[in-house]
């Protein structure tokens, strides 16, 4: 074999060697894109989880409130007495409610919910004042979600208070 065979074979390695390596960058991103959608996904569904339940209770202790000034206070959002999850009765007392929850055996997730009142003009800004509006923030932290700002997906739900007048 004479010296430029040796040449073009080496030459080819080293594009054949280039090329792999290319190859196995772009497959370990291709890896690393779906293991993170696969968590993000997990992670909604876990807020979803919350917000849906939320969705099943009453927009205010008092059934009979109506206005208002009838709900109870900013102050006093949060589970009654001797309510705890899963028997809550309504929206508010999700307020400060944590747990650490798992769709997978193997990705714990912790989930924080706040909930508070806010106005129809700025459902973003939490006001002290009671409001037919209640706003719930779900957010869900794992060390797995390693894509987002501070490992925290946040999912968000507005809920209104809905009077139906019967005779």
């Amino acid at each position: 074999m004479s010296f430029g065979h040796t040449l073009f074979t080496i030459g080819g390695l080293v594009i054949l060697s280039t090329f792999i390596l290319s190859l196995n960058n772009s497959i370990v991103k291709n890896v690393t894109t779906m293991t993170q959608s696969s968590m993000i996904m997990e992670a909604i569904a876990l807020g979803e989880k919350y917000i849906e339940e939320a969705e099943t209770c009453r927009f205010d202790e008092d059934p009979s409130a109506t206005i208002p000034s009838s709900f109870v206070t900013s102050a006093n959002l949060g589970p009654d007495g001797s309510e705890s999850y899963p028997n809550f009765d309504d929206v508010d007392d999700f307020d400060n409610f944590s747990i650490t929850d798992t769709l997978s055996a193997s990705v714990p997730f912790t989930i924080n919910i706040d909930v508070s009142y806010v106005t129809l003009n700025h459902p973003d800004v939490p006001t002290s004042n009671r409001t037919y509006y209640k706003r719930m923030t779900v957010s869900v932290s794992s060390s797995a979600l390693t894509s987002l700002p501070a490992n925290t997906l946040k999912l968000k739900r507005l809920f209104a208070y809905h009077y139906f007048y019967t005779e």
